[in-house]
């Protein structure tokens, strides 16, 4: 298999995934605690919560990441 020569990004620790492996390890943990938050009209379980504040801290830091890469810090 051919190695991946494009932006890696970090999962946790040390990491490293491509923008594709990204998008489907952060599936999970948005489409599945939004389901039931659409199912439950605005419930949301401490589970779901979890996950959706793991989601946004991972995208959060992807995108910082790649921000720096391409000096486009805010």
């Amino acid at each position: 298999m051919a190695k991946y020569k494009g932006t890696m990004l970090n999962w946790e620790g040390d990491l490293e995934v491509t923008p594709e492996e990204f998008i489907m390890r952060l599936k999970p943990l948005v489409c599945s605690p939004v389901n039931k938050l659409m199912e439950y009209d605005g419930d949301m379980l401490m589970s779901d919560y979890f996950k959706l504040v793991n989601a946004f801290w991972k995208l959060n830091n992807a995108v910082k990441e790649m921000e720096e890469e391409n000096g486009e810090e805010k």
